[in-house]
């Protein structure tokens, strides 16, 4: 099925076919994003006019999924959010009436990743588009596009555990302008404290061009609320190489994940995506013994009820020793005392 699904994708780009073009009646008109969008993060928010009384419901599918999303139009505008895979996405919006297909709209968006090489650059006919530096007066109509005196709030560190309290962050979002679009970012199961408290103009700046862009490198924001960890790691002997370049979000989502330190994919998931030789799961004895030293899929005997992964060993951003050894242990050996102490 997923050759399928790529074959369609290379078709469709060397004939120079728009999908947006393919069957649409023109009842559901696609107001945001634009055909062959760039996009940076995973969560895609769509938003369709749909003429009063003119469709029943709205099916949504992505890729090789035909519904993931099933919409009952209430209003003229529809906005809803869909989750991305890296690459390229083939988003397909079907209009019903009277339980007959009336109309379908198909449109293309490419999620880039740094962490994966090949998808590191979007193909030539992709393009980003930046939504709040466009008119977007259609939206004005359930939107408050202009920043409040709420919006202009400093971060309050000292609330961001707050985000536990259960819907304590609807409450605070009630106050901001961002929360109505989007509030969808915090569907997860570990919300970075900013979000939670909806301070989002702390890491965005209505100030650049494009609006609302994030400084870079990543360092330059993350550290002026993380001082204790760029004190500690800066001085580090040995610096791992997402810190190096200020690349926080190579490895970390900076809104919210629904894995533990807001990681873009689990733990060891996340590593071999650079370290492949590692992919096998064994490393480190391989040579003395068979089948070497696992590296996932058992428990960490340091750490009570956590699974093994390579952070076990390895401090995942710097290190005073060789090879990010954690634990603050001098040598490989005093490393594997840590757990073998017999």
């Amino acid at each position: 099925m997923h050759i399928v699904f790529y074959l369609l994708v290379f078709l469709l780009a060397s004939e120079g076919l728009s999908l947006s073009d393919q069957g649409g009646e023109g009842i559901i008109t696609l107001n945001y994003p634009p055909d062959l969008t760039v996009m940076e993060l995973g969560l895609l928010s769509v938003s369709l006019n749909v003429p009063k009384g003119s469709v029943d419901s709205i099916k949504v599918g992505v890729n090789l999924e035909e519904e993931i999303l099933k919409i009952v139009p209430d209003s003229e505008f529809e906005c809803f959010s869909v989750h991305l895979e890296v690459g390229i996405n083939i988003v397909s919006i079907t209009a019903i009436k009277n339980r007959k297909k009336i109309d379908n709209i198909v449109f293309r968006v490419f999620l880039r990743s740094d962490l994966v090489s090949k998808y590191r650059k979007p193909p030539p006919e992709f393009k980003k588009d930046y939504f709040h530096s466009k008119d977007r007066s259609q939206c004005i109509a359930c939107h408050t596009l202009k920043l409040g005196k709420l919006d202009k709030r400093p971060v309050n560190i000292g609330a961001f555990e707050r985000e536990s309290i259960p819907g304590d962050m609807e409450r605070i979002g009630a106050t901001s302008t961002c929360f109505s679009c989007h509030k969808s970012v915090t569907s997860y199961k570990y919300v970075h404290g900013p979000v939670a408290v909806w301070s989002c103009l702390f890491c965005h700046d209505p100030e650049t061009e494009p609006v609302y862009s994030v400084k870079k490198p990543d360092t330059e924001v993350c550290f002026s609320c993380h001082v204790e960890q760029k004190n500690e790691w800066v001085n580090s002997k040995y610096i791992h190489g997402p810190l190096t370049m200020g690349n926080c979000s190579i490895c970390h989502n900076p809104h919210a994940s629904d894995n533990l330190f807001n990681l873009i994919k689990p733990s060891w998931d996340l590593c071999i995506n650079c370290h492949e030789g590692q992919a096998t799961g064994r490393h480190i004895i391989v040579g003395l013994y068979n089948e070497g030293h696992p590296t996932h899929g058992v428990l960490d005997p340091l750490r009570k009820g956590k699974e093994l992964t390579c952070a076990s060993c390895h401090n995942p951003h710097a290190s005073n020793y060789p090879k990010l050894w954690a634990m603050n242990v001098r040598s490989q050996f005093e490393l594997c005392m840590k757990c073998h102490k017999y």
